[in-house]
This record gives C-alpha cells, structure tokens and sequence, in this order.
C-alpha cells in the first residue's frame, strides 16, 4: 500500500481536511486499499488555541462535500516524526512559505522529498481565497496522477 502523508503547521485544519478528502475520493475511484493519506503537523504545540481533534470549518467542508466525519472518532493532533516522512510514498507540506523553514529545521535532509503547495490557513486567507477549494483541487489533481501514472 501506498501512502500519502500530508502536512501542517498544527494537524488541525488543513492536512486533516486533505487526509479524509483523500481517503473519500481515492475510495471512491475503487483504490481505496491501494492508496491511503494520513497527516500529522510539523509544530503541535499544547498552547496552539486548537480545541479538539480537528477544525469545525475542515469538519463542515468534509460534510458538505458528503464525507460523514464523527468527531468522537477522531484522533488528537500529532507531531510528524523522522519516520513518518521517510515512510511515506508522497509527502506534501500544505503552505510552502510557512512549512519550508519547519522542515529545513526538522528533516534538512529530507526537504527534497516534500512537495510544497501554498494554500494558507484560516487566519491569513486573502479575501477572495478559499483554503476549502484551493486544497480540494490539488488534492483531486494529485489523485489523478496516481490513477493516472502520471
């Protein structure tokens, strides 16, 4: 099986959207024990203003978009280990400006691996940006090229 992790700054918002938004579409392109997303955060910190496991704004676009989310169910934020980035087949850090200078202060060595995207969290979201759709589309794109091989 093949993984993809996705990254964050606190395993809240955006890499928990990306990580069930995956797993809901690459299900239902019928690969679903082919390809599976996890996430995890690159600076999870007990004083980060986070409550519970994951946003009410990622939880709401998940049941928008028809993916049932139980918020009992779902795990606490985690920290990224050495070993989640070396395991993974595909590593994505959602916001380049922002995760970049993380990952060189935590993996130097591993910063070639990581494919960088730049979508923004809630609180620095230009007017007119929508977080939601940006991960969305990059996220149905990167599907496509596994199905695809491309």
């Amino acid at each position: 099986m093949q993984t993809v992790l996705f990254l964050c700054t606190g395993n809240y918002f955006r890499s928990r959207f990306s990580e069930l938004w995956f797993n809901h579409q690459i299900a239902l392109q019928g690969h679903g024990d082919d390809i599976r997303a996890v996430s995890a955060g690159l600076r999870v910190t007990s004083d980060s203003g986070n409550i519970g496991a994951m946003a009410i704004e990622a939880q709401i676009a998940l049941q928008q978009r028809g993916v049932a989310v139980d918020p009992t169910q779902l795990a606490m934020p985690r920290q990224v280990t050495r070993g989640d980035v070396e395991q993974a087949d595909v590593v994505v850090a959602v916001d380049a400006d922002a995760h970049r200078p993380m990952v060189q202060k935590l993996f130097p060595d591993l910063e070639a691996k990581i494919r960088f995207w730049s979508v923004k969290d809630l609180d620095e979201v230009v007017a007119g940006d929508d977080p939601i759709a940006l991960l969305q589309h990059q996220i149905d794109h990167l599907i496509n090229a596994f199905i695809t091989g491309h």
